[in-house]
């Protein structure tokens, strides 16, 4: 049984191979390949096919992915771009798609970020903005809602340093809501974080659901 298991995991990272050969042979990458197996028996695998798509000015890397079991497997998409440091542009972005996919369930994700630089020194001193987003929708069960979120955060460096961020985030279509957190490092090597929680919970009245106050000991110099 394992070993019909370990050459059908084989089987299907030859096919991504195959697959991303014709697109760019020069593009793949060393795949990677897991089985696992429980008292001799197969209980899943994971195959994945990196390939290196960059360009002069952008770094760019997608991996297919398939893994889970051979009844129930699920596949999986990242793609992940970065641009490279450049002396005419001082701010740096990079973008992240992702999709997976099986028979209960869809998901779509995204991440974006953008650093500003100001002052005589932007590349110590800069403003960075990113935005999360995610959607997931049950396949399973037809009619079902799809659940959305998103997260937008932005944060300060002043010469080198981190100094303070703050985030707020939302949801719609069943997963409604705002996250607000504010971080500010004072001289001590110490983070301290507030984070809420509120929800929407009768269409009309706003409720905190979450309140937490957190301490981050950083690393400091001694």
């Amino acid at each position: 049984m394992l070993s019909r298991a370990v050459i059908r995991a084989f089987a299907a990272c030859g096919t991504l191979a195959m697959f991303a050969e014709s697109a760019a042979a020069q593009a793949i990458q060393k795949p990677a390949l897991s089985v696992s197996a429980n008292d001799g028996r197969f209980t899943g695998y994971s195959a994945a096919l990196p390939l290196d798509l960059s360009t002069d000015t952008e770094s760019a890397k997608l991996t297919a992915r398939v893994a889970g079991t051979l009844e129930r497997p699920t596949y999986d998409l990242d793609l992940n771009l970065v641009a490279k440091p450049d002396e005419a542009e001082v701010g740096k972005r990079s973008l992240a798609l992702g999709a997976s996919w099986n028979d209960r369930e869809a998901r779509l994700r995204s991440s974006m970020s953008k650093m500003f630089g100001f002052g005589l020194l932007p590349r110590a001193n800069y403003v960075s903005v990113s935005m999360d987003m995610n959607a997931s929708q049950v396949i399973a069960v037809p009619g079902q809602i799809p659940v959305a979120r998103a997260n937008v955060r932005s944060a300060l460096t002043l010469d080198g340093k981190p100094v303070g961020s703050i985030a707020v985030g939302g949801g719609t279509m069943g997963d409604e809501g705002v996250d607000l957190s504010l971080t500010r490092p004072f001289d001590i090597p110490a983070e301290f974080t507030v984070s809420l929680r509120a929800a929407n919970l009768n269409g009309q009245d706003w409720r905190v659901q979450d309140g937490r106050f957190m301490v981050k000991l950083v690393k400091a110099n001694w």
